[in-house]
């Protein structure tokens, strides 16, 4: 796609505002049109839509209006940065770039050509800002017969702006934050800042877990299986989450890429830093973490001394996952929580080598907090031999009493009252429950809500 065609491009966006009234879907504020033919791909923390071709395709994403800037330039930019800068994909920035503004709505738009593996394709951001709301859509398509599907995609999203409530997206930090921190509310928590024994303090925040002592700081960034599901193969598991979390907000120099052989594989990067926003010399790191997803960990830190005598070796890092730990309030729990797992053996005639069978079981969990002190619980399991499966299933009714670290529950097994060291754990778009049994620690349950 040439500059001129990006010009056309979004100059027909421009021109085609709104101009859609009978839209037929709807996303968080906005009705919208889905072009035919694409699939839904995500409908959670944002609207993704997919349309593949043999090798070509086509993705538009719409992501919930927020309370911005009051400035399109400064919205534009901070989306931008987020979705399209990516110097390992040769994107910087746009290539061409139009303003404009429409029923008092503010538009920029921006597009770039970027190589996605070995396959060239376009990127376009749109912002729009009315005084302190914005949202962002955004396409990335590789082949130029997609331009007006995307135009018109576009063109279609309506925003109701009675429907944006700016006290859903932020609320108010606990008195003894030395900084103001803006949570989202429908996944927050009532103690949303733990302070360690050993000097480490941690606060949930939207995209991380930000861990600080002194003037260290490290991020513990949520798993994000459709960044993961993005990350091409010619492109090795460092370098593509440092283009993600380090590369838009550090200038960096005398980048080393740890190279020791070792088993799990090393994934880590680590150089001299300046901090973009706010000009402060740093060293910085990152660790890759594979545990249900990649777990990308960053640390700053004042300088490469300091680092080292906090971290000596890149696996020392790991251990500041268990800094995601969060205390609870009856207020917290209260609701339908939900989880379960599995697992399975298969077995082999050890002489022979044929296939003789093989046991698996599942189990799924439910606990329902009430707020007037009350609980239940269901516990179900299925269990397969050899072919033949056995269900079976217990339930619980009492009353449960909450401390920050503790759940006491009556009425158990044998009608005591059992203990559960509890925790929340936060992750991406909220918090996950984790009960874990005071007698028998390998009994732990990881529920997640659903009321």
């Amino acid at each position: 796609m040439s500059a001129k065609q990006f010009s056309i491009f979004i100059l027909a966006v421009l021109s085609t505002f709104y101009i859609n009234a009978q839209q037929k879907e709807s996303f968080d504020i906005f009705l919208y049109n889905a072009p035919a033919g694409f699939v839904v791909k995500d409908k959670t923390s944002k609207l993704f839509l997919n349309k593949a071709e043999g090798k070509n395709y086509c993705q538009l994403f719409l992501y919930p209006a927020v309370t911005g800037e009051n400035d399109a330039e400064k919205d534009f930019i901070k989306n931008w940065d987020f979705f399209a800068r990516n110097p390992s994909q040769k994107i910087n920035d746009p290539l061409t770039k139009e303003t404009d503004s429409v029923n008092r709505w503010q538009t920029i738009l921006g597009a770039a050509k970027g190589v996605y593996g070995r396959q060239a394709f376009a990127i376009t951001v749109s912002t729009f800002t009315k005084e302190n709301i914005t949202y962002c859509v955004a396409a990335v398509f590789t082949d130029k017969k997609f331009i007006p599907i995307a135009q018109e995609f576009i063109a279609s999203v309506v925003p109701d702006e009675s429907k944006f409530k700016p006290e859903e997206n932020v609320i108010a930090v606990e008195n003894d934050l030395t900084e103001n921190t803006t949570l989202v509310t429908k996944n927050s928590i009532t103690k949303f800042n733990t302070n360690f024994d050993d000097g480490w303090q941690a606060t949930a925040l939207p995209d991380y877990v930000k861990v600080t002592k002194a003037v260290t700081e490290v991020q513990l960034h949520y798993t994000d299986k459709a960044l993961d599901d993005a990350r091409p193969n010619t492109i090795d598991a460092p370098e593509y989450y440092w283009s993600k979390y380090v590369e838009p907000y550090f200038t960096v120099s005398n980048l080393q890429k740890w190279s020791g052989v070792q088993y799990p594989v090393i994934y880590h990067m680590q150089a001299n830093a300046v901090e973009k926003q706010t000009g402060k010399v740093c060293f910085v790191a990152l660790k890759i973490v594979y545990s249900g997803g990649a777990r990308p960990i960053v640390v700053v830190a004042a300088n490469q001394n300091s680092y080292q005598q906090l971290f000596p070796h890149p696996n020392d890092i790991d251990r500041m996952l268990n800094y995601n730990k969060f205390a609870v309030t009856t207020n917290d729990i209260t609701g339908t929580w939900t989880g379960g797992g599995g697992n399975g053996v298969e077995y082999y005639n050890a002489y022979s080598g044929t296939y003789a069978g093989m046991s698996a079981v599942s189990t799924a969990d439910e606990f329902i907090f009430n707020s007037n002190g009350n609980y239940q619980s269901t516990h179900n399991s299925a269990t397969m031999n050899n072919g033949g499966t056995k269900f079976s299933g217990i339930k619980y009714n009492g009353a449960y009493a909450v401390t920050d670290w503790e759940i006491n529950a009556s009425n158990r097994v044998s009608g005591k009252t059992k203990k559960f060291n509890t925790q929340l754990i936060a992750v991406k778009g909220g918090f996950l429950l984790q009960l874990t049994d005071s007698d028998y620690t390998p009994l732990v349950y990881t529920l997640f809500r659903t009321k």
